[in-house]
């Protein structure tokens, strides 16, 4: 479409020269030419000619990612701009951010072979990854260890083995989705073979949508190595899982199930079936409710009877003919944490809990309908009720007033949520309360829901942090260890100023991962990594960069 000439064959797609459109890509001919200097020199400048003759939408579209690019875009006048001009633009700066985004994978992947990365005897304490670079890097970005771990894989595999894959990325050929797929389906599989399904897709990869790329990665495995794809599906089918929940706006939050292929595409089958069925008869849900709720009620039912699944005695086969008793049995006893069944927490002001401007009580129905389990509405909602408040157009349990910020309730697992959820919440069935005075903050009831209050000075600390207390960590303190921050056997005591929850990772990191923990203040939180890097983590859970301390490189290579 466009004159690469333009810019000469530094120009040129994965699928041309640059990258080797004979196969491999990975080595050229030397080639010997007599040329003398003046004709190179003359060469170049028709070439930046030709170059500048161009309108500026193809001169943005055939211009390589640098910081020459970098910079002509942030000197475009976009609101002059014609409209082919703001569409290369668009289209320059994904190509900008590839090209940096390489730059992040090879600094990743360089730094997880630094000795500071790699604690002595730290991979007999744990079965995740044995370098701490993830953790270092989540840290330093406020992301979560599992990004962190993900970022450096992908580094050394686009470096070590993908070669082809990390210079289309570099060149803004490709963008980061793209690297991923290749990368993440190529991951744990033999050299040989990553090599040969990267030169089969790479090529189209710029102009394949990331879900047919995917595909093509999936196809190209199977083809050329029908057995060993096989075997790494049987392998998968043991890392089955489902994702803990990622809160979303407005109350909403979201989980990932990743498993084998029959036992998804059953699930949907049936949901959609029973959705249909409810449906012709007369439910006004739409089907996406109908599916929601179906799959979701599973959870309500549980909590409030304390078995998940039907209790009926019986162990169905599977769609793909094998038997499910390695799952979890039919009618499966909950578990209990700390002494008492699961619980769903929240956090919220004495005085939102009784009522706020709408009025009520903590131990009234406050509105909350008892159409479906533990208080939920007809639609799977909390507070199913009917708003009770007067006034025209609410739809917010009667919290029409502006409230502070520290007064907004918080759900444990998600975060923020209305008053109006909160005291539904509250009000139901077997879900814990924890109420905040309103002036300091501290926890000052638990609720008394089926449940003897608990007056520990472990369930303090962990109502207190919430969750683990590495910066950026977003495990439930519930299902976190309680650390002591200057260690028992060197003399810390057992105090809440002495005290906070880590997950297990967090905890062996700690522990064997060279990363030092403080408690300045209860509940504040300041960690340096083995890079000299130090966070802080406030009593939010905000990340707070205190600076670095004795880094240990010197000047940086330019």
């Amino acid at each position: 479409m466009f004159d690469r000439r333009a810019v000469g064959e530094g120009a040129r797609g994965p699928d041309e020269a640059s990258v080797g459109a004979s196969g491999s890509g990975r080595s050229s001919m030397p080639v010997t030419a007599t040329v003398s200097a003046a004709s190179l020199e003359a060469r170049c400048r028709e070439m930046a000619a030709e170059h500048e003759r161009l309108p500026l939408a193809e001169q943005l579209a055939v211009q390589l990612p640098g910081g020459a690019l970098m910079d002509r875009l942030a000197l475009l006048d976009l609101e002059q701009a014609d409209d082919a001009v703001l569409v290369e633009a668009v289209a320059a700066a994904r190509r900008v951010e590839a090209h940096v985004q390489e730059i992040a994978l090879r600094a990743a992947a360089e730094l997880a072979d630094r000795p500071s990365m790699n604690p002595e005897d730290f991979d007999e304490h744990t079965h995740g990854a044995s370098e701490v670079v993830g953790d270092e890097l989540a840290l330093r970005l406020c992301s979560t260890k599992r990004e962190g771990h993900r970022l450096v894989r992908r580094g050394r595999s686009l470096l070590r083995t993908l070669e082809r894959t990390g210079l289309a990325l570099k060149c803004g050929w490709i963008d980061l989705q793209r690297a991923a797929v290749i990368a993440d389906g190529l991951e744990g599989v033999p050299w040989q073979v990553a090599v040969a399904v990267e030169d089969a897709v790479i090529e189209r990869a710029p102009r394949r949508t990331v879900a047919q790329l995917r595909s093509d990665v999936a196809k190209a495995l199977i083809a050329v190595d029908p057995a060993e794809a096989e075997a790494r599906a049987q392998e998968r089918r043991a890392d089955r899982h489902v994702s803990r929940p990622r809160a979303l706006p407005d109350g909403v939050a979201s989980m990932r199930m990743e498993g084998p292929v029959a036992e998804v595409l059953a699930l949907d089958v049936a949901l959609e079936s029973a959705a249909r069925s409810a449906k012709a008869q007369g439910d006004s849900r739409t089907l996406d409710q109908l599916r929601f709720d179906a799959l979701t009620g599973l959870g309500s039912r549980a909590l409030a009877s304390g078995v998940f699944g039907a209790d009926d005695g019986c162990d169905a086969a599977r769609v793909d003919g094998r038997s499910s008793a390695g799952g979890a049995p039919s009618g499966a006893k909950l578990g209990t944490v700390g002494g008492r069944r699961p619980e769903i927490q929240v956090v919220v002001t004495l005085e939102q809990l009784q009522g706020g401007p709408s009025g009520g009580s903590p131990d009234g129905p406050l509105g909350v309908g008892r159409d479906g389990p533990l208080g939920t509405g007809r639609d799977g909602s909390l507070g199913g009720g009917e708003c009770s408040c007067a006034g025209d157009g609410c739809a917010c349990g009667g919290d029409t007033k502006a409230i502070r910020l520290d007064d907004v309730p918080m759900l444990s697992g998600y975060g923020p949520i209305t008053p109006a959820a909160a005291r539904a919440i509250a009000a139901g069935g077997t879900w814990q309360r924890l109420v905040t005075d309103p002036m300091s903050g501290v926890v000052v009831d638990v609720g008394r829901t089926r449940y003897r209050p608990p007056a520990g000075l472990a369930e303090l600390v962990r109502a207190r942090d919430g969750t683990c207390v590495r910066p950026g960590c977003g495990h439930q303190a519930r299902h976190c260890q309680l650390d002591h921050t200057v260690p028992f056997d060197a003399g810390g005591p057992t105090s809440v100023a002495n005290l906070g929850p880590l997950c297990v990772r967090d905890h062996l990191i700690k522990t064997h991962g060279d990363f030092t923990v403080t408690q300045p203040e209860p509940g504040l939180f300041e960690w340096v990594t083995p890079t000299g890097h130090r966070y802080r983590r406030e009593r939010d859970g905000t990340t707070t960069p205190v600076g670095i301390t004795n880094p240990a490189g010197g000047d940086p290579p330019f």
